[in-house]
């Protein structure tokens, strides 16, 4: 994701460490962050902690409870609900803007699908969401626009919490879809796979929101 620079290298070093370990799952959903441990971790004061904190708070990662302190923001039916009908308009769209790929890109989205397979019935978990990442983004940047692939990779910066809920509950890694969107673009079918990519994104919210009790 595309953050606003951080000037203060200890504060950024910080906002890193705790960004890349919510999106992770590491820190999960509804963990109290303690600023102590985080900055014996980073080798820093506490200072640059609170300051990694309010931006980890910008951008809707953790919450402020008065009183409490600090906590991962939680998953929820809503949070998935909204975030999911955001991505459904904005990279279905992008896909029908994309450019005509070219041989070799199908082949790279192809090489990405089989790895993606073996990932699965390996139970690699890490290598599934960046390879799903790799497929998806291919597709997204040949839309050759900057301010869409900045809101996306917003967007999958959140998403990847759920994503990683998702690998656990289908053995497949989205193959049949993945593969629909595939074969839409190799015939140059760009509304064709803007569909498909529809629904790709609404089985993969849909399952998981029959996770969540409303």
């Amino acid at each position: 994701m595309k953050q606003p620079e951080v000037r203060d290298s200890s504060v950024a070093k910080v906002l890193e460490y705790a960004r890349d370990r919510i999106i992770s799952g590491e820190f999960a959903p509804g963990t109290k962050l303690l600023p102590k441990i985080l900055a014996e971790n980073c080798g820093t004061s506490l200072i640059p902690v609170r300051e990694a904190f309010r931006a980890l708070e910008s951008e809707g990662l953790v919450t402020f409870i008065h009183n409490r302190g600090v906590w991962v923001s939680p998953l929820s039916f809503e949070d998935l609900n909204d975030l999911y009908s955001v991505r459904l308009l904005i990279e279905s769209d992008t896909v029908k803007m994309a450019e005509p790929l070219t041989r070799v890109e199908i082949e790279h989205l192809e090489t990405y699908l089989e790895e993606a397979r073996c990932a699965s019935k390996n139970g690699q978990e890490d290598k599934i969401i960046s390879l799903n990442r790799s497929f998806h983004f291919l597709i997204y940047e040949k839309a050759k626009s900057p301010w869409r692939m900045n809101l996306i990779e917003n967007l999958w910066s959140h998403t990847e919490r759920y994503q990683r809920l998702s690998v656990h509950l289908r053995d497949d890694a989205a193959d049949d879809e993945h593969r629909a969107i595939i074969d839409c673009l190799a015939s140059g079918d760009h509304n064709g796979a803007s569909k498909a990519m529809t629904v790709h994104l609404e089985t993969t919210a849909n399952l998981l929101a029959s996770t969540y009790k409303k």
